[in-house]
């Protein structure tokens, strides 16, 4: 399964820009999309930002992925108490 994840631009150079995963950074091409800007959130899927976020689609979708990290901790945590 492939999943994009919503990344901060703080950087952009020609047509990459280089994305904040929560303090992970990495490259994403701009090839599909425009009106980017550094401080826009941007959908990343295997290196290509692939939709521009208004501020609160990205408030919507980090919390989201705040949610899902927090129930797979727990669901690690749990395995490993089984064991």
């Amino acid at each position: 399964m492939c999943i994009a994840a919503p990344a901060q631009i703080v950087e952009i150079k020609d047509n990459v820009a280089t994305v904040d995963f929560g303090g992970v950074r990495q490259q994403a091409k701009l090839d599909l999309v425009s009106d980017v800007d550094v401080g826009r959130y941007v959908l990343v899927h295997s290196g290509y930002a692939i939709e521009v976020l208004s501020d609160q689609e990205a408030q919507e979708s980090l919390e989201a992925w705040d949610e899902l990290l927090k129930i797979m901790d727990e669901e690690g945590t749990e395995k490993e108490n089984n064991q």
